[in-house]
């Protein structure tokens, strides 16, 4: 994939995120202070993994590029 479908791709994925948690906190009384929690929590539990992905994939191919 290029670069504009991963950017077009990674767009969607947190318009969608977006229009969920604004649709889930439509049915309750609490605030926006709160999304905004939410919102934070889901997106960590979403960086981790790529995070640590990211770090793996870069020590494998640092690792095969030194040698």
């Amino acid at each position: 994939m290029k670069k504009l479908d991963w950017i077009f791709s990674l767009f969607l994925i947190i318009m969608g995120l977006t229009c969920l948690f604004f649709s889930a906190n439509a049915f309750g009384h609490e605030s926006f202070l709160s999304f905004g929690r939410a919102f934070f929590q889901v997106c960590m539990w979403m960086a981790c993994p790529v995070m640590l992905l990211a770090i793996l994939y870069l020590w494998f191919y640092l690792g095969k590029k030194s040698k």
